[in-house]
């Protein structure tokens, strides 16, 4: 217990002293430069986003600094804590000044109600069931799973190009596949999911009962990437959110079942750092159209197979 204290005192005095060098404009700029902007690790300290790190901040150092961990892995990862670049090296939009001009943390809650000034407003009884079932499942057992901005981002994806069928390989424990039940309940359409952990497995499954979604799931267990060579019908929407020197392959071995007018959507294209290979194998090939979203957080990927 006292070398975690002395960790955070540690980290504490490092942070301020950075944080006060960063606060100031580089020698010999012009009035009205930017500021540098530190990296998150330093901006989560900084809750009030006053510019400076308090005592009262420092001991609430640990759940502050829980809110880096974007794609849920029970993992900081170098770019969590102090930032990576975006798919062209700069830093993705939301980073920055906090509420009060300071460093403070810029993504919303992590609600699926949403944060205050961009709610979720559910459009029925059933859609409320599944946004609170939800919000329940984020209290309990959790593994990797996407952020609730990311998630309603799957949603709106998967609505807007009528999904008859979903792909995702790594169901984890669920929470990404209730944003895509979400959809798939308007479209008509069903989610194909893939994990290798049968006890992931078991918790989304219960997930998807909580959620009144089950009927539009169907979780295959094992290895993806020797599973999905028996899936023969064609693919509306891919998502990618396992192993990520895997992608490559799973794009590989899936692109040809996507249909012209379909998307790929990939997690975690900012962090943890993406495989080269496969952001040139989305970018680089002219018959895909890449862009790079949320790129504050674990970042998405979205690329539509051209007609």
């Amino acid at each position: 217990m006292k070398q975690i204290a002395i960790g955070f005192v540690s980290v504490g005095l490092a942070a301020v002293a950075v944080l006060s060098a960063a606060a100031q404009a580089p020698p010999g700029a012009e009035a009205g430069t930017r500021r540098f902007q530190p990296p998150p690790l330093l901006r989560v300290l900084d809750a009030d986003g006053d510019g400076e790190i308090s005592m009262a901040e420092l001991d609430g150092a640990a759940p502050a600094l829980k809110k880096l961990d974007h794609d849920q892995d029970g993992k900081l990862t170098r770019d969590e804590l102090f930032g990576g670049p975006g798919p062209r090296g700069g830093r993705g939009p939301g980073e920055g000044m906090g509420p009060r001009g300071g460093f403070g943390p810029p993504r919303p809650p992590e609600s699926a109600s949403g944060s205050p000034d961009n709610p979720l407003l559910p459009k029925d009884d059933a859609e409320k069931k599944i946004l609170d079932a939800l919000d329940a499942v984020r209290q309990g057992p959790r593994f990797a799973n996407v952020p609730a901005t990311d998630g309603r981002l799957l949603r709106l994806l998967t609505e807007a190009v009528g999904a008859k069928h979903v792909v995702e390989i790594g169901t984890s424990t669920g929470e990404s596949g209730v944003w895509f039940a979400l959809a798939l309940r308007k479209t008509g359409g069903k989610l194909t999911t893939y994990e290798i952990d049968p006890g992931r497995a078991k918790t989304a499954q219960e997930n998807f009962e909580r959620a009144g979604v089950r009927e539009y799931v169907t979780i295959v267990l094992g290895d993806a990437h020797e599973k999905v060579k028996e899936l023969e019908e064609p693919i509306d929407v891919l998502f990618l959110d396992a192993d990520k020197q895997g992608y490559i392959d799973y794009l590989d071995k899936l692109l040809p079942r996507i249909r012209p007018g379909g998307l790929i959507l990939a997690h975690n294209m900012r962090s943890p750092t993406p495989d080269p290979r496969f952001v040139k194998a989305i970018t680089r090939d002219p018959n895909l159209e890449t862009a790079f979203l949320l790129m504050d957080g674990a970042g998405v990927s979205v690329t539509l197979k051209k007609r």
